[in-house]
């Protein structure tokens, strides 16, 4: 990547943005990029790479809508016309890993193209279905989520917002991130969720004391706490694979 790369801080560095972040979505679209490139070229580090490809393109939309030869095309035009900062280091082997990645990406929302925000929201099942896309398969820590609702329950994002990941022997998350990406959203009101990795959904004296906590912020806040499941695996607990915690009466919402 150059030495002049190497130099930079973790905190600018794309791969050690995204080791150490929440989640990948804190992360811009010329720092994901740079991920998949991993190498730039003579006078060009990764990062400015990116920045030039993604310029060559009118959206990151119709980027990850190409194949190699859209890619070559574009690549060569944009060079055509800057010839001041070319896109350099991009051959044949990047554009098809490029093309390959994109074409992963495609199939993945062709099977799961649902938008969440069309969703009503009317019982735990529902609010199960939309978590359990959101973590990922085999997930060892436990991540806790918010899902932000409008007046008529339907979600105001594309998928839950992951806000504590991978925590040990601590509090999963406090008021304070929750209703923070709540506000943020606008949301009238929230329902929340966090895993156990051990599979077994059933809540611990933590969990129903973390939700009572929840509870009594909403209504200081104003942002109204609809639920809080835990995620387990179906073959635990009611077979399910999570626990309502109003369904069980275990705090009172």
């Amino acid at each position: 990547m150059g030495s002049d790369f190497k130099k930079l801080s973790d905190s600018i560095k794309p791969r050690e943005q995204l080791r150490d972040a929440v989640s990948p979505s804190e992360l811009n679209s010329e720092a994901l990029l740079a991920i998949l490139l991993r190498t730039g070229a003579a006078g060009c580090n990764v990062l400015e790479t990116a920045r030039r490809l993604l310029d060559a393109f009118e959206s990151v939309g119709e980027l990850v809508r190409s194949d190699w030869r859209t890619l070559d095309r574009h690549i060569r035009e944009y060079n055509t016309l800057h010839p001041e900062k070319k896109i350099k280091g991009v051959g044949m082997l990047k554009m098809l890993e490029l093309a390959a990645a994109f074409e992963l990406v495609r199939r993945g929302y062709e099977k799961e193209s649902e938008d969440i925000r069309r969703m009503k929201i009317k019982q735990p099942e529902d609010s199960y279905i939309v978590f359990r896309k959101a973590l990922q398969v085999g997930e060892e820590q436990e991540s806790f989520f918010v899902l932000p609702l409008d007046t008529k329950n339907h979600p105001l994002c594309t998928a839950p917002l992951r806000v504590t990941y991978g925590l040990v022997d601590q509090t999963p998350a406090h008021p304070r991130e929750v209703f923070k990406a709540a506000i943020r959203w606008g949301a009238q009101s929230v329902i929340v969720a966090h895993n156990h990795p051990s599979g077994d959904p059933t809540p611990g004296s933590d969990d129903v004391r973390l939700t009572e906590q929840l509870v009594a912020a909403s209504r200081v806040i104003g942002v109204r706490l609809l639920d809080h499941l835990i995620l387990g695996d179906s073959a635990s607990a009611d077979g399910r694979g999570f626990v309502s915690l109003r369904k069980i009466g275990a705090v009172a919402f």
